[in-house]
């Protein structure tokens, strides 16, 4: 029974207005789920937004009532899609371009690294305060 709640997939549609997307469930009958809502962090006041990939492998949850009510609650990674780091003391995230947010609490240390522009836009005062600034490293 637990093995028709809880199914692993592949995102093979994406709807990003919706915040849905449809997986092809990994399995003895190989379908694709209707399209069922991403779980992200927060949706109300304070908004977080990060789609799962085409091809991305997914973890779904279901009502037990078909295909139909479900929810994808989150990427997994696998075999194929390795972690790009093996630290539990850091947050990382790497986008498809390169760019990489890096935090290492151990060290306290914040690693941005930009391929293209940065804008900060603030609508009040902008501080800037640091020991010691290096502007070429």
């Amino acid at each position: 029974m637990l093995s028709e709640l809880i199914r692993v997939g592949v995102v093979t549609g994406i709807n990003p207005e919706k915040g849905t997307v449809r997986v092809h469930l990994v399995g003895i009958d190989e379908e694709v789920s209707y399209e069922l809502p991403v779980i992200f962090p927060k949706t109300h006041k304070d908004k977080a937004y990060f789609m799962p990939d085409i091809g991305e492998q997914v973890v779904c949850l279901f009502s037990g009532q078909g295909l139909e009510q479900g929810f994808v609650l989150g990427a997994i990674y696998s075999e194929v899609d390795t972690t790009p780091v093996s630290d539990k003391d850091r947050f990382f995230i790497r986008f498809e371009d390169g760019t990489e947010i890096e935090y290492d609490r151990r060290a306290h240390k914040l690693r941005i690294s930009v391929r293209g522009d940065v804008l900060i836009e603030a609508d009040g005062n902008m501080t800037l305060k640091a020991s010691r600034i290096d502007l070429n490293p």
